[in-house]
């Protein structure tokens, strides 16, 4: 497969500082609530939730974390050169779309898949027919998520058939929590007695081959009784809980602050519309502050006369419409706004007024999609 180089255009002037020191603290605050056995799987999908793949990767070489898991092929190619000898799974199941060069690769690079389907399963035995090559693949069954799961019953004949078979080669099984981030824990609670009774019909714990998992961020911090061999931790290892906590067992800190510059300073007078739909006019004379960012950088049209960011200590309301690469600050009552200046967008401090759950709540949203939004071309800097 011809894999050709993506140019990127960074913008040194929109910067996303990564604290690695936050990063590697959240990893074993996480790692303290599993028994020692149990292996650490960082999950650095989706541009690692935001933060830049490459650069939380090689934050992330170190004896705390055992393997990776990323959403596609592409990323586990991407990550492949920086993630050493670690297991790298792609959660996306295997299925007919994906080329023959692409599950020969994943055999070849030792890339752990996801099956659960038959299909995907004749498929494999087609591309790997008289070759020597053994992909070697996870099972994901379904308990209760409704998704991409394979139910327990079909999962029993794809476990005979990847014995029969030399070229798969079972590693892993798992499930996933629909519910791990409620309150209410019942239905995660279903959900891992229907996991224990398919491990244990089929003999599967304890078999120094396969690695069992099924807690995600949630689960490693509420449910204990299923961090098995392995826990899969995304959105926590990031410094956030799915969902805000009131008394959570460790405390987490954002790894990432986002943050742009004041590139005009001008005067609105009061009654003077302010940007497109004339959705604000100031009551009083305004001194308002031009950032250099917008939508098409990920900062949602939805915080248009709604959000805010910070100055300095102080917050200041975005006024008017959010543009496609431009936004707009009351600054009338900060002292000594300066061109140039540095302001924070998306901050690291959870009770920030332009924390990632903040603006999850001003976008009626979830603090994952405020922190995947952030483009690819701002510069990540690495502390």
């Amino acid at each position: 497969m011809k894999v050709f180089r993506t140019q990127q255009y960074i913008r040194p002037d929109l910067q996303a500082h990564i604290f690695s020191k936050d990063l590697l603290d959240n990893v074993r605050k996480l790692r303290s609530l599993c028994p020692a056995r149990t292996k650490f799987c960082a999950v650095v999908k989706a541009n690692a939730y935001g933060h830049g793949i490459t650069e939380i990767v090689n934050i992330l070489n170190t004896p705390d974390v055992d393997a990776f898991a990323v959403a596609t092929f592409y990323e586990a190619l991407h990550i492949a050169p920086l993630a050493g000898k670690r297991p790298i799974l792609i959660l996306e199941p295997l299925n007919p779309v994906w080329t023959v060069e692409q599950i020969r690769i994943c055999a070849r690079e030792g890339f752990e898949c996801v099956l659960a389907s038959t299909e995907a399963l004749d498929y494999i035995r087609s591309v790997l027919a008289d070759t020597a090559l053994t992909l070697r693949v996870h099972l994901n069954i379904e308990t209760g998520m409704g998704r991409c799961g394979v139910e327990p019953e079909l999962a029993a004949t794809l476990l005979d058939r990847i014995a029969d078979n030399g070229n798969i080669r079972l590693v892993g099984v798992f499930t996933h929590f629909a519910t791990a981030d409620e309150e209410d824990l019942s239905y995660a609670d279903q959900q891992i007695d229907r996991f224990e009774c398919f491990l244990g019909v089929h003999k599967l714990k304890n078999r120094p081959d396969v690695t069992i998992h099924a807690s995600n961020s949630a689960g490693t911090i509420k449910l204990p009784q299923a961090h098995y061999d392995m826990v899969r931790c995304g959105i926590s290892m990031y410094g956030y809980y799915s969902r805000r906590m009131s008394h959570p067992p460790i405390q987490l800190k954002p790894v990432l602050r986002l943050e742009a510059p004041v590139v005009q300073l001008r005067h609105i007078p009061a009654g003077h519309p302010v940007s497109y739909g004339c959705s604000f006019v100031p009551t009083r004379d305004t001194h308002a502050a031009i950032i250099p960012l917008g939508y098409a950088d990920g900062y949602r049209r939805c915080f248009s006369n709604r959000a805010a960011m910070k100055i300095g200590p102080h917050a200041v309301p975005v006024i008017g419409r959010v543009c496609m690469d431009q936004l707009i600050l009351d600054v009338t009552d900060i002292p000594s706004v300066e061109l140039g200046q540095m302001v924070t967008v998306l901050d690291n401090d959870h009770d920030s007024p332009c924390s990632a759950y903040a603006l999850a709540d001003w976008a009626d949203t979830i603090c994952y999609e405020i922190l995947t939004f952030i483009h690819a071309h701002v510069n990540r800097i690495v502390h």
